[in-house]
């Protein structure tokens, strides 16, 4: 038991870590096909965080920002 508590406490430290880095998103809707966005999915730009449903449609928002306006 005292083995797994420094490997839990460092799980939840990483965890804690990844979310915390671009803060919360700034849209609610996918930016490219309008569907509920996932935090998994996300670019970080300079007016914030932006995330997406999918990889797909990520990918897609990479590669042109500008046509993809984001909206909160």
């Amino acid at each position: 038991m005292k083995a797994l508590l420094p490997a839990l406490f460092l799980a939840i430290v990483s965890v804690t870590a990844v979310f915390a880095k671009g803060g919360p998103a700034i849209n609610e809707k996918c930016p490219v096909d309008g569907k509920t966005v996932r935090i998994i999915y996300r670019v970080f730009t300079d007016n914030g965080t932006v995330a997406f449903c999918c990889v797909e449609c990520m990918e897609t928002y990479k590669k042109s920002p500008a046509s993809y306006p984001v909206t909160s």
